[in-house]
């Protein structure tokens, strides 16, 4: 059998901004009218300097890292493959438009599943904001080599 195509430690990062504009256009496409992600006057009103994302704009973003890392070669140039199979996302803090976002995850385990030919592996995440932690995360995925 060859070697797990992901390995306990492996972590991998990413760091956005999201713009105002961005802000407003995602909630948009996700039908996700609060005015929190679309008007500066009721996001200050609610106590915030700034427009917020929606949850479902950093999570998306938080989610697709896994996507993007696992289906690129293995550090040792493998081809992989994965499919997620569960996210666990907590959201501790707004994160703001115009501010620099440090995403995190680090694979936790990894471990051969017969039934599925594959690998569940477990990767946890952190996003953080210049304001503190803003998101944490676990995923549960299938690595496959490919």
């Amino acid at each position: 059998m060859k070697s797990p195509p992901a390995q306990v430690g492996e972590t991998f990062t990413l760091g956005v901004r999201l713009s105002e504009a961005e802000i407003r256009a995602v909630a948009r496409q996700l039908r996700d009218l609060n005015p929190l992600h679309h008007e500066l006057d009721a996001a200050r009103a609610a106590g915030y300097p700034g427009l917020i994302a929606s949850g479902a704009h950093t999570g998306a973003i938080f989610m697709g890292m896994t996507a993007t890392h696992f289906s690129a070669p293995a550090p040792d140039g493998a081809a992989r493959s994965v499919l997620g199979l569960g996210f666990d996302i907590r959201f501790r803090a707004v994160v703001l438009a115009d501010q620099d976002i440090a995403l995190r995850w680090t694979v936790m385990t990894s471990a051969w599943k017969e039934s599925l030919a594959g690998y569940i592996t477990q990767c946890d995440g952190e996003v953080h904001t210049p304001r503190g932690l803003a998101l944490t995360g676990v995923a549960t995925l299938l690595l496959r080599h490919a």
